[in-house]
């Protein structure tokens, strides 16, 4: 309970609700963002690359500045960040804020295998700094384009507009799908393959450090073999977690078939990438997928959470809802307390009142 508590108060200040109010963007616009945020992103990483070998001629057989792999990687990036944006508006009411905060975090991500490269590997820190200002650059682009050419819109009716969100779900009144029975394990099992899948992203960034990037190809690398395979064998189970939780979600309703297929998906890219992680070409991409397939899964991991917060209503929002169904409050009449009492009182002695 502790736990659900802490979780919930962290996605209050995270500003995550399960029922926001704001709708998506039109489909030509988000299209049109998406299509403007990745080849902004190709075209600024691609003068970069030629800025730096340009002023550097050293660099130029860096291999990170290959336009296989930088090309691939930056496809991959802004293609799952672009996807990112009405993710964030489905599950937030204050979407641009937190999808800024999304940005500075996947950024300072992508800066620790630069910061591996530039510390543990000795990279130049030409070469490095580089690859930093193309991260920088794909944010800043991504994050302009998408709230800005494909807005949030305005709830549909106005009314709705000055609701509380839970008491909007709490109106809905909508009848229970799927086996409750089902449901329930199900809920239950769901922050589990959570939480094994935050085990695992650790100990693939803890690899990074110990095992080299530039090895040859290879099932297992000449150093730092334990931790690789500690890696390894972490993903089986939690493989099997993320196929019995697509098989619960069939009886378990349509939040949990959404919840399944996302965790799968993830867990499936994170899972090729470390396939693609054996071939010395397609290392680099290998490792990408590994990054944006936890992340993705780890999204859906965190919905059975978010269907918890309307079930537990702020008291604040308790209150609010409840005047509101009241109507309007009603002046109470003055009471006269004195109207029962004669207008002149005698008091010993004769005098009176």
């Amino acid at each position: 309970m502790a736990a659900e508590k802490l979780a919930d108060k962290l996605l209050r200040l995270a500003r995550i609700e399960a029922a926001p109010r704001l709708r998506q963007p039109k489909t030509v616009a988000l299209a049109t963002a998406s299509a403007v945020a990745v080849a902004g992103s190709l075209v600024v990483n691609v003068l970069l690359v030629h800025l730096a070998t340009s002023l550097f001629p050293s660099t130029r057989g860096f291999s990170h500045y290959k336009v296989a792999d930088y090309v691939s990687l930056t496809l991959l990036g802004a293609i799952v960040a672009c996807a990112a944006w009405p993710a964030v508006i489905r599950v937030s009411s204050a979407p641009r804020w937190l999808f800024l905060r999304l940005a500075v975090v996947a950024t300072l991500v992508l800066f620790l295998p630069d910061m591996w490269l530039l510390i543990l590997l000795h990279e130049p820190i030409n070469e490095v700094g580089f690859l930093m200002a193309m991260h920088l650059a794909m944010a800043l682009i991504v994050y302009n384009s998408m709230v800005r050419l494909a807005p949030a819109r305005a709830p549909a009716t106005p009314e709705l507009a000055d609701t509380p969100p839970d008491a909007q779900v709490a109106d809905l009144d909508l009848p229970a799908s799927g086996d409750d029975r089902v449901a329930a394990i199900f809920g239950r099992l769901a922050p589990y393959v959570g939480l094994l899948l935050g085990i695992e992203f650790l100990l693939g960034v803890s690899t990074l450090f110990v095992v080299k990037v530039g090895r040859p190809s290879g099932w297992l690398p000449p150093s730092g073999t334990d931790l690789y395979l500690a890696h390894a064998i972490v993903g089986l189970p939690l493989g099997v977690g993320a196929l019995v939780l697509l098989s619960l979600s069939r009886r378990a309703g349509r939040s949990a078939r959404t919840v399944a297929w996302v965790g799968l998906a993830g867990v499936g890219l994170a899972g090729v990438g470390g396939l693609l992680t054996s071939s010395h070409s397609l290392r680099l991409l290998g490792m990408g997928l590994m990054v944006v397939g936890p992340l993705l899964a780890g999204v859906g991991y965190l919905i059975p959470v978010l269907d918890r917060l309307p079930r537990e209503m702020p008291e604040s929002h308790e209150k609010s809802f409840v005047s509101a169904r009241a109507g309007p409050e009603q002046t109470p009449e003055p009471i006269n307390y004195n109207r029962n009492w004669p207008t002149h009182q005698s008091w010993p002695g004769g005098r009176s009142s």
